[in-house]
């Protein structure tokens, strides 16, 4: 099948939706804690914040467990998730920094409740879109991938033209301390212009499923084991009904499937990558952005942000690579994850040097520093998208996208749960301060 560079695009861009919104509200915690009376205790708050939210892709897995006849139109939801998106978007630029008292002390009740919102939308995704992507050619499951990058590089990126937390250290009485800088632009402008880029997200879902490309590849599936299926749409100008369909595309679609996919992907083979997907996201999403700020930060803020914005820069390329190096072996696949699990222990050990440096340089320390968070995102990136390749072979198709989705979410929450009582609680981990004397 011919690909698409217009629908390869619209795929990127409405993938970069997936996690947009979480990720804009955590690029902005340096400026959010200067301003909110919860000041460095608002991290964990939001984390807990975010957790609860998470909650959103397993009612999705039990209602697929416990009523699989259940069959929704899946677009028009999709579409409904990225409104609400932008609903809270849009909010968030306005209220973001309003409190009440609650008890004793004030809370910034609306930065948490629209962040729930964004949250609750971010981990569904997992869940909702790609079972969706099942019904395209498997190249644009990689321009998904592309996008769920993007969502990180965006924020990083206009965080970075914000200058957001810049300071200076100067000397005061005697003692050498930070002093910090005016940001480029408020923070109500930087939730703007996310939620701006969430509106063309969404224009680019509509696009994307009124090009009828869903289509192209295989007719509607019906009754896969998802509880959201797609129907007949009268937006799709391209759907046929089940007694239409030419026998000879049924044909095709078979023999494009490669079959021995299916056969990897019985019993034990399907649930080592279903694990696999699991321990790589919970290592991406959840144990390295907690402590990468402690293995980044002694050395200086400048590999901190370095680190971040070249890791975001690298995971949507490396998304790209399986069009190319599409690796099919279980046994390289289990020596790449157990070599990308090794950098994060690495990454862990520089963070629990904090705020002491490896090898007593400033900087070798940042050069080493940057090169781990930069290879931990590249094979991370391009073992998530093997991995959802993989799963997406054979004629359950989206049951299987769906499911990977469920273990990309329980990885990232138990990789969360882990780090947060071993930073926040048993304070392992010693943070540095931002100016030595």
């Amino acid at each position: 099948m011919e690909i698409s560079i217009w629908t390869f695009i619209l795929v990127v861009v409405f993938g970069s939706c997936s996690w947009l919104g979480t990720n804009s509200v955590w690029m902005e915690l340096p400026l959010l804690t200067s301003h909110l009376p919860e000041g460095w205790n608002l991290p964990s708050y939001l984390a807990a914040d975010v957790q609860i939210a998470c909650a959103g892709p397993l009612l999705v897995s039990l209602l697929h467990r416990l009523c699989p006849s259940i069959s929704l139109p899946r677009a028009p939801i999709i579409i409904g998730f990225i409104v609400l998106a932008c609903l809270c978007q849009i909010s968030l630029s306005i209220w973001w920094d309003v409190v009440a008292r609650i008890g004793s002390g004030n809370f910034s009740v609306c930065l948490y409740a629209f962040l729930f919102g964004l949250a609750f939308v971010d981990s569904v995704s997992n869940v909702l879109f790609l079972p969706f992507m099942a019904q395209y050619n498997p190249t644009y499951l990689n321009a998904y991938f592309v996008g769920m990058g993007l969502s990180a590089l965006i924020p990083s990126l206009l965080s970075l033209a914000q200058g957001t937390a810049n300071y200076k250290c100067v000397e005061l009485d005697g003692k050498i301390v930070p002093e910090y800088l005016q940001p480029r632009f408020h923070v109500s402008v930087f939730f703007f212009i996310v939620f701006c880029w969430t509106c063309i997200t969404g224009v680019a879902f509509i696009l994307l499923y009124r090009s009828g490309a869903h289509n192209a590849l295989e007719e509607e599936r019906v009754n896969e084991g998802t509880p959201l299926n797609d129907k007949e749409s009268v937006g799709s100008p391209t759907s046929k009904s089940q007694e239409e369909r030419d026998p000879t595309t049924d044909t095709e679609v078979a023999t494009s499937s490669p079959r021995q996919g299916d056969s990897a992907l019985m019993g034990s083979s399907y649930i080592f990558l279903l694990l696999c997907t699991a321990l790589v996201n919970a290592q991406m999403n959840g144990i390295i952005p907690s402590i990468q700020s402690y293995a980044a930060l002694p050395y200086s803020r400048q590999t901190y942000h370095y680190g971040l914005t070249f890791a975001n820069i690298v995971s949507p390329i490396c998304s790209f690579l399986p069009m190319y190096l599409n690796i099919r072996s279980l046994r390289i696949l289990a020596v790449l994850t157990f070599i990308s699990s090794c950098i994060t222990g690495f990454i862990i050990y520089l963070a629990a040097l904090s705020p002491n440096l490896i090898f007593n340089s400033v900087a070798g320390g940042s050069a080493i520093s940057i090169t781990a968070v930069i290879l931990a995102a590249a094979f991370h990136s391009y073992l998530r998208v093997v991995f959802a390749s993989l799963l997406r072979e054979g004629e359950q198709s989206a049951s299987r996208l769906f499911w990977c989705g469920v273990f990309i979410q329980i990885g990232s929450f138990f990789g969360s749960v882990i780090m947060f009582p071993l930073v926040n609680i048993f304070k392992l981990f010693t943070p540095a301060p931002p100016c030595r004397g």
